[in-house]
Protein backbone atom coordinates (compact mmCIF):
# COMPACT_ATOMS: atom_id res chain seq x y z
CA UNK A 1 0.00 0.00 0.00
CA UNK A 2 1.57 3.49 -0.88
CA UNK A 3 -1.53 5.66 -0.18
CA UNK A 4 -4.55 5.51 1.73
CA UNK A 5 -7.34 8.47 2.18
CA UNK A 6 -9.13 7.89 5.91
CA UNK A 7 -11.58 11.13 5.48
CA UNK A 8 -11.40 14.74 5.69
CA UNK A 9 -11.72 17.03 8.68
CA UNK A 10 -13.53 19.72 8.52
CA UNK A 11 -13.60 23.47 7.17
CA UNK A 12 -13.31 24.85 10.89
CA UNK A 13 -10.55 22.67 11.85
CA UNK A 14 -8.65 23.27 8.84
CA UNK A 15 -8.80 26.89 8.35
CA UNK A 16 -7.69 26.95 12.40
CA UNK A 17 -4.24 25.31 11.65
CA UNK A 18 -3.74 26.74 8.24
CA UNK A 19 -3.75 29.87 10.28
CA UNK A 20 -1.24 28.84 13.13
CA UNK A 21 0.74 27.90 10.53
CA UNK A 22 0.93 30.88 8.26
CA UNK A 23 1.78 32.83 11.26
CA UNK A 24 4.99 30.25 11.69
CA UNK A 25 6.23 30.09 8.07
CA UNK A 26 8.65 32.41 6.72
CA UNK A 27 7.28 33.63 3.01
CA UNK A 28 10.68 34.40 1.40
CA UNK A 29 11.71 30.97 1.12
CA UNK A 30 9.66 28.59 -1.49
CA UNK A 31 10.02 25.69 0.52
CA UNK A 32 10.37 24.82 4.24
CA UNK A 33 9.28 22.84 7.56
CA UNK A 34 7.81 24.24 10.01
CA UNK A 35 7.80 22.60 13.34
CA UNK A 36 5.01 22.15 15.43
CA UNK A 37 5.63 23.38 18.88
CA UNK A 38 3.75 22.52 21.88
CA UNK A 39 0.73 24.84 21.23
CA UNK A 40 0.28 23.31 17.84
CA UNK A 41 1.07 19.73 19.29
CA UNK A 42 -1.97 20.08 22.12
CA UNK A 43 -4.21 21.28 19.81
CA UNK A 44 -4.05 18.36 17.22
CA UNK A 45 -4.41 16.02 20.81
CA UNK A 46 -7.65 18.06 21.44
CA UNK A 47 -9.01 16.06 18.35
CA UNK A 48 -6.46 13.14 17.70
CA UNK A 49 -8.23 10.30 19.45
CA UNK A 50 -6.23 7.33 18.87
CA UNK A 51 -3.99 6.04 22.04
CA UNK A 52 -2.52 3.22 20.16
CA UNK A 53 -0.22 5.59 18.30
CA UNK A 54 2.14 7.83 19.86
CA UNK A 55 3.43 10.96 18.12
CA UNK A 56 7.22 10.90 17.91
CA UNK A 57 9.66 13.06 20.01
CA UNK A 58 13.04 13.96 19.49
CA UNK A 59 14.31 14.43 23.20
CA UNK A 60 17.86 15.66 22.31
CA UNK A 61 16.42 18.63 19.98
CA UNK A 62 13.29 19.09 22.43
CA UNK A 63 11.03 19.02 18.94
CA UNK A 64 7.84 16.49 18.29
CA UNK A 65 8.58 14.24 14.78
CA UNK A 66 5.34 16.65 13.90
CA UNK A 67 5.56 19.53 11.15
CA UNK A 68 4.09 21.13 8.40
CA UNK A 69 5.22 21.32 4.60
CA UNK A 70 5.29 25.02 3.24
CA UNK A 71 6.03 25.01 -0.55
CA UNK A 72 5.10 27.63 -2.65
CA UNK A 73 3.77 27.10 -6.63
CA UNK A 74 6.66 25.45 -8.36
CA UNK A 75 8.51 24.18 -5.20
CA UNK A 76 8.27 20.47 -4.21
CA UNK A 77 10.85 17.93 -3.20
CA UNK A 78 12.99 15.50 -5.16
CA UNK A 79 13.04 11.46 -4.82
CA UNK A 80 13.89 10.33 -1.69
CA UNK A 81 12.64 7.82 1.55
CA UNK A 82 11.55 9.89 4.57
CA UNK A 83 13.71 9.57 7.68
CA UNK A 84 16.24 6.52 7.94
CA UNK A 85 14.04 3.62 9.64
CA UNK A 86 10.54 5.69 8.74
CA UNK A 87 7.96 3.35 7.08
CA UNK A 88 4.34 5.85 7.27
CA UNK A 89 2.85 8.93 7.57
CA UNK A 90 -0.07 10.41 8.39
CA UNK A 91 -0.40 13.55 6.30
CA UNK A 92 -3.33 16.48 6.35
CA UNK A 93 -3.81 18.29 3.39
CA UNK A 94 -4.46 22.92 4.52
CA UNK A 95 -4.27 23.73 1.31
CA UNK A 96 -2.86 22.73 -1.70
CA UNK A 97 -4.05 22.72 -5.80
CA UNK A 98 -5.81 20.11 -8.04
CA UNK A 99 -2.87 19.65 -9.66
CA UNK A 100 -0.11 18.93 -7.07
CA UNK A 101 0.89 15.77 -7.01
CA UNK A 102 3.03 12.99 -4.83
CA UNK A 103 4.54 10.20 -7.38
CA UNK A 104 6.12 6.65 -5.96
CA UNK A 105 8.65 5.42 -8.13
CA UNK A 106 9.84 1.56 -8.36
CA UNK A 107 12.56 0.77 -5.96
CA UNK A 108 14.94 -1.10 -9.29
CA UNK A 109 14.75 1.47 -11.46
CA UNK A 110 15.42 4.22 -8.77
CA UNK A 111 18.71 2.26 -7.41
CA UNK A 112 20.07 2.20 -11.58
CA UNK A 113 20.09 5.32 -12.06
CA UNK A 114 21.63 6.99 -8.33
CA UNK A 115 23.05 5.92 -5.50
CA UNK A 116 21.34 6.85 -2.18
CA UNK A 117 22.39 8.88 0.26
CA UNK A 118 21.68 8.12 3.97
CA UNK A 119 22.81 11.56 5.71
CA UNK A 120 21.25 14.23 3.71
CA UNK A 121 20.61 16.73 6.88
CA UNK A 122 17.45 19.17 5.25
CA UNK A 123 17.05 22.42 6.68
CA UNK A 124 18.88 21.23 10.26
CA UNK A 125 15.67 19.22 11.37
CA UNK A 126 16.63 15.88 10.07
CA UNK A 127 17.06 12.94 7.58
CA UNK A 128 16.00 11.58 4.48
CA UNK A 129 17.01 8.97 1.94
CA UNK A 130 18.01 11.49 -1.03
CA UNK A 131 18.43 10.34 -4.22
CA UNK A 132 20.92 13.24 -6.06
CA UNK A 133 18.25 13.94 -9.28
CA UNK A 134 17.64 17.04 -9.63
CA UNK A 135 15.15 17.07 -12.90
CA UNK A 136 12.68 14.52 -10.73
CA UNK A 137 9.40 15.46 -13.21
CA UNK A 138 10.86 13.32 -15.70
CA UNK A 139 11.17 10.08 -14.15
CA UNK A 140 8.47 7.43 -15.03
CA UNK A 141 6.51 6.92 -12.16
CA UNK A 142 4.58 3.69 -10.99
CA UNK A 143 1.33 5.64 -8.77
CA UNK A 144 0.44 9.35 -8.98
CA UNK A 145 -2.19 10.51 -6.20
CA UNK A 146 -3.33 14.52 -5.98
CA UNK A 147 -5.09 15.72 -2.73
CA UNK A 148 -8.00 18.16 -1.86
CA UNK A 149 -7.95 20.58 1.12
CA UNK A 150 -9.15 18.59 4.30
CA UNK A 151 -7.65 15.29 3.02
CA UNK A 152 -6.20 13.03 5.96
CA UNK A 153 -4.29 10.39 4.86
CA UNK A 154 -1.54 7.91 4.89
CA UNK A 155 1.24 7.62 2.68
CA UNK A 156 4.06 5.12 2.56
CA UNK A 157 7.32 6.66 3.37
CA UNK A 158 9.43 3.86 2.61
CA UNK A 159 8.94 3.81 -1.05
CA UNK A 160 11.15 6.23 -3.18
CA UNK A 161 8.79 9.07 -4.00
CA UNK A 162 8.41 12.93 -4.78
CA UNK A 163 5.93 15.85 -4.32
CA UNK A 164 5.65 19.27 -6.38
CA UNK A 165 3.04 22.34 -5.80
CA UNK A 166 1.65 22.67 -8.90
CA UNK A 167 -1.13 25.21 -8.67
CA UNK A 168 -1.05 29.35 -7.86
CA UNK A 169 -1.80 28.47 -4.40
CA UNK A 170 0.72 27.44 -1.52
CA UNK A 171 0.88 23.47 -0.62
CA UNK A 172 0.85 23.34 3.17
CA UNK A 173 0.65 19.83 4.54
CA UNK A 174 0.65 18.72 8.34
CA UNK A 175 2.58 15.88 9.01
CA UNK A 176 2.70 13.71 12.12
CA UNK A 177 4.95 10.50 12.22
CA UNK A 178 4.85 8.29 14.90
CA UNK A 179 6.85 6.19 17.61
CA UNK A 180 8.41 2.87 16.62
CA UNK A 181 8.33 3.48 12.73
CA UNK A 182 5.04 1.20 12.26
CA UNK A 183 4.36 0.42 8.27
CA UNK A 184 1.35 1.74 7.11
CA UNK A 185 -1.02 -1.19 7.22
CA UNK A 186 -0.47 -1.50 10.89
CA UNK A 187 -1.02 2.33 11.15
CA UNK A 188 -4.33 1.79 9.03
CA UNK A 189 -5.03 -0.72 11.22
CA UNK A 190 -5.09 1.35 14.44
CA UNK A 191 -6.61 4.20 12.43
CA UNK A 192 -10.05 2.29 11.18
CA UNK A 193 -10.63 1.95 14.58
CA UNK A 194 -10.25 5.67 16.25
CA UNK A 195 -8.20 8.48 14.70
CA UNK A 196 -10.50 12.06 14.86
CA UNK A 197 -12.94 13.04 17.17
CA UNK A 198 -14.29 15.47 13.98
CA UNK A 199 -13.49 12.93 11.01
CA UNK A 200 -15.83 12.84 8.20
CA UNK A 201 -15.80 9.88 6.04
Amino acid sequence: MLYKLLGKLPVDTIDFFLTEINKRKDASKGYQWVPFDNFLNEKFMEIFENNELKIDYDPYKKIWIQKAFYSKPGHGWKIHKDGIQCKTAMNIALSCNEDDWIRWYDEDYINSLSKITNNANIQGMGNSRNIDIEDYETIPFIEEIKTSPGDVYLINTDVFHSFKCSGPKDRIIIQTKFKGSPPIDIVDDSLSKKSFTNLIN
